[in-house]
């Protein structure tokens, strides 16, 4: 396949495509909605994920899963996080803005279900993400953007080996408030010298206080 970014085309609905110690990545099924639309309506995940800080009405969050969400799932850039023992639906994460240059993208995250926030299952599936990303996607570097003041999301991806590359501020009109933002990368070569695939990852302590949710949009 050469340099080019690979995509995968899904085979089955909710399809499992990584598994780590506590939860798994699998393909979008349409049944996600209802949890997606859930998530983005709440006013504090909001003020961590949109870069108006404002939530999704039903409407918007319905026409941004059914015309971005699955089928960016479906050419195998985006994924449902789904608890191993239950089966349970925690979030929702995504590879996009692919640059084929740099063999490049921009990764989000959003752990939408409250009691799972601390549990560092954002921790796993930035982990897993990443090697999808570097073993199966043929890319070299993700970048992140991450809310200055989501102080959880940043120690975690500190903690996978992200680094700062810059940041920039918004100027967010419906607050009158400027919105501070860091810019963050991971190169597949440190990645491997870190040894920090979640395979490789024992169980992450609950109740650490760290986890992490990032803009989807």
């Amino acid at each position: 396949m050469g340099q080019r970014v690979r995509e995968t085309v899904a085979s089955a609905e909710g399809a499992r495509i990584r598994a780590g110690a506590r939860i798994e990545l699998r393909r979008h099924d349409p049944a996600n909605l209802a949890s997606f639309q859930r998530w983005y309506a709440d006013p504090d995940i909001a003020s961590m994920l949109r870069h108006d800080l404002s939530p999704l009405n039903a409407r918007q969050s319905q026409s941004y899963f059914e015309t971005l969400i699955l089928p960016l799932s479906a050419r195998g850039f985006c994924w449902a996080i789904v608890d191993r023992t239950d089966g349970r639906l925690l979030g929702t994460t995504a590879l996009t803005e692919i640059i084929s240059r740099t063999r490049s993208a921009l990764f989000r995250i959003v752990i939408g279900e409250r009691d799972a926030w601390g549990q560092g299952f954002g921790t796993e599936a930035t982990r897993l993400v990443c090697e999808e990303a570097f073993a199966a996607l043929n890319l070299l570097q993700i970048r992140l953007e991450v809310f200055e003041h989501n102080h959880r999301a940043i120690a975690t991806y500190e903690r996978v080996g992200f680094h700062q590359t810059g940041s920039h501020t918004e100027f967010v009109r419906n607050r009158g408030i400027d919105l501070h933002i860091r810019e963050m990368m991971l190169g597949k070569a440190d990645y491997d010298r870190l040894g920090t695939f979640a395979s490789r990852i024992p169980p992450y302590p609950v109740g650490n206080g760290a986890d992490d949710q990032q803009d989807h949009g």
